[in-house]
């Protein structure tokens, strides 16, 4: 079992290299199965943006750093809609609010536990209203809903909180039943808007190395053309950005 802050920032260490491929920048929580789905890596080239990996890539957690088999288990978070589709939820259990399922305001979150075979969140450390400490670890068995604005729990949670999370206090992400998500019309979170950022300022000013069309017969870019914002957004539009970022040169 590791807190969700013993495994943020840690080095990301490729087996098969023998070396340091990135620092992990951020969980990715999927709220339908109470779990960590992917993790998002910043790498050598932080100027393309952070990557992601599958939680299920990942070999072991140390306090040195944690391992995966090698560097193909990255990929760009473009790439991955799913990964976007979870960013977009927006969902972060540190500083969440904690509401019991009678609307009485319980406190805060403070730090959460995952467990490391199956990447379910085992429990939430809670801070009481008022609390300068946490109080306790609400157990997974009594969280009721993984929402962006609340975790809603059992009432009179106070009661049910432990010191210590064991096996027995955690359901297993597999066969968990799914919790409800409250939706949401938020922007993406910070990881996403920073990926994206960093990306964009990466393309702008360099040539693109072909034609680009998109289906209608619009040009995106001729070959040679100094890539601007309009013209990223012309690609995103006409479904040719990924084509726009493979094909460009200094």
């Amino acid at each position: 079992m590791k807190n969700s802050r013993q495994v943020l920032g840690l080095p990301v260490l490729s087996i098969e290299e023998g070396k340091q491929i990135g620092i992990v920048k951020h969980l990715v929580l999927n709220p339908e199965l109470g779990k960590v789905s992917y993790l998002l890596v910043e790498d050598a080239a932080w100027y393309l943006g952070l990557k992601t990996m599958p939680f299920e890539a990942v070999q072991g957690i140390g306090e040195f750093g944690l391992t995966i088999g090698s560097r193909s288990a990255l990929s760009a978070v473009a790439d991955s809609p799913e990964v976007i589709a979870l960013l977009e939820k927006n969902l972060r259990l540190p500083g969440t609010q904690v509401l019991s399922k009678k609307g009485r305001l319980v406190g805060t979150i403070d730090d959460f536990i995952i467990d490391e075979n199956n990447a379910g969140i085992m429990g939430c450390q809670l801070t009481l209203v008022r609390g300068e400490k946490p109080a306790g670890i609400i157990p997974r068995k009594s969280i009721l809903t993984f929402g962006r604005d609340f975790l809603v729990v059992e009432e009179n949670i106070e009661n049910m909180l432990v010191a210590d999370i064991q096996e027995s206090d955690a359901i297993p992400a597999a066969t968990q039943e799914s919790p409800n998500f409250e939706k949401s019309d938020k922007q993406p979170v910070d990881a996403l808007e920073h990926f994206e950022e960093q990306q964009r300022k990466y393309l702008i000013g360099k040539k693109a190395t072909m034609k680009i069309v998109a289906d209608n017969g619009e040009v995106v870019a001729e070959e040679g053309d100094t890539i601007t914002s309009e013209m990223i957004e012309r690609a995103k539009a006409a479904d040719r950005y990924i084509q726009l970022t493979l094909n460009i040169r200094d």
